[in-house]
């Protein structure tokens, strides 16, 4: 499971937004663009996504945020893959800005999916060397590799 969602992963190798409602349009858009979902869907994701955040921020600390979704409309589990090397506020639970953003998109009848994809990206944040080597990596080839040989290979997710 994990190298096809890695596969189709939405990648942005730099973001290019300021602010944390900024970043969830930036990589709601990503995901869009990789077809996780139709263009008349977008707005009631990002209003759950901003709901979701103004319940408690999905900075998990060291400098990852892993925003995530779930709605109809939505065909597939789908993972962008952020970078912001400046950093971006988050209200992460440990007061630094985050540099790694993780956002997932899934269907609504598959929470089970939705949260092994969770613990999956959990178990990468906490990983010092993946966080350094991700925002170190040169291009979506070197990214996508570095995913699946620090992720596993699918059978965790």
């Amino acid at each position: 499971m994990i190298r096809k969602l890695v596969a189709r992963a939405g990648l942005i190798q730099e973001l290019e937004a300021s602010t944390k409602e900024a970043a969830l349009q930036e990589l709601l858009g990503a995901a869009q663009d990789v077809g996780a979902f139709p263009k008349k869907v977008r707005k009631t994701l990002q209003k759950r996504l901003s709901d979701r955040e103004a319940i408690g921020s999905t900075g998990l600390g060291n400098s990852v945020a892993v925003p995530h979704v779930k709605g109809d409309g939505v065909d597939e589990i789908t993972l962008v893959v952020a970078r912001c090397h400046p950093g971006i506020e988050w209200q992460a639970i440990d007061g630094r800005q985050v540099h790694v953003l993780f956002m997932l998109v899934s269907p609504m009848d598959d929470p089970e999916s939705h949260l092994k994809c969770l613990r999956w990206i959990a178990g990468l944040a906490r990983n010092t060397d993946f966080r350094r080597f991700l925002l170190d990596a040169d291009g979506d080839d070197a990214i996508r590799d570095l995913l699946v040989e620090m992720g596993g290979d699918g059978d965790e997710a």
